[in-house]
């Protein structure tokens, strides 16, 4: 076997430490906590992970009922991060930031409200996931609904699944509506920096958010608004709304105008 030299220069010393510098900030974020065990392999390409612990409700002897744990040997769970553990966590962070502000002003401290309730959330997650298992599905909602007009009570259990899928979606998609979320104004290309602006939709807003896992800064950018403070909190109603018509509350149709 024949042994070869390679010489490198400083500049390709240094490119070689940035290269392991990206990968291994890339391997810290797709590891898993520890508190979750050591069956969880490492995976950069899922993404963050989110430590949580499963508890259900169980019923005592004495007629009561407590909170149990029930991961595997009493160990956590995890999950891969979204958009929304992301909004929070640069939330509660400006929060922080702002309360060490304020005491040094010699005001008093404020409480923190999260940016959703977790209804909202879960509402969010339920139909990412929804979505993601119809995308798989391979069927068409066509071909579907051809197959159970036409009788013969054909398909099995799997494609009346699928079916269901279909028209849960149908239904929140309904629920979500398509109205504005943030309308156009009137102004100039010169003053806002030559960036034409473009209407945010409430379909668009939950799917970007839901579904690409975009903060609600990044969905501002992409239809080229800037990133003012009253526009994320007008975006941010537009989202719990939708969200909350998704869980069922204020069951009404979405107006076709700007979604408050």
């Amino acid at each position: 076997m024949n042994e070869q030299m390679v010489i490198v220069t400083s500049a390709g010393v240094a490119r070689l430490q940035d290269e392991a510098e990206r990968i291994a900030k890339i391997k810290v974020r797709g590891c898993v906590p520890v508190e979750c065990g050591p069956e969880i392999p490492m995976a950069p390409g899922r993404g963050p992970m989110m430590r949580f612990t499963p508890r259900e409700m169980r019923q005592t002897e004495c007629g009561g009922i407590v909170s149990v744990k029930t991961g595997e040997a009493g160990r956590d769970a995890a999950r891969v991060a979204d958009a929304f553990d992301a909004m929070e966590r640069a939330s509660l962070k400006a929060h922080r930031a702002a309360e060490v502000r304020r005491a040094s002003a010699g005001q008093d401290p404020q409480a923190y409200s999260a940016l959703f309730t977790p209804g909202q959330i879960s509402a969010a997650r339920d139909y990412a996931a929804l979505v993601e298992r119809v995308s798989a599905s391979g069927v068409k909602c066509s071909s579907l609904e051809a197959s159970h007009s036409g009788g013969g009570g054909g398909g099995g259990d799997r494609e009346a699944a699928i079916f269901r899928d279909f028209q849960r979606l149908r239904a929140l998609h309904r629920r979500i509506g398509d109205g504005l979320a943030k309308e156009v104004r009137r102004i100039r290309p010169s003053k806002n920096g030559g960036v034409r602006r473009r209407a945010i939709y409430v379909r668009r807003l939950v799917d970007m958010v839901c579904l690409g896992d975009m903060s609600l800064h990044e969905v501002l950018n992409k239809h080229g608004w800037e990133k003012k403070g009253d526009a994320i909190k007008a975006l941010r109603a537009a989202l719990c709304a939708a969200l909350d018509r998704m869980q069922g509350y204020d069951f009404t149709e979405a107006k076709n105008g700007v979604d408050s």
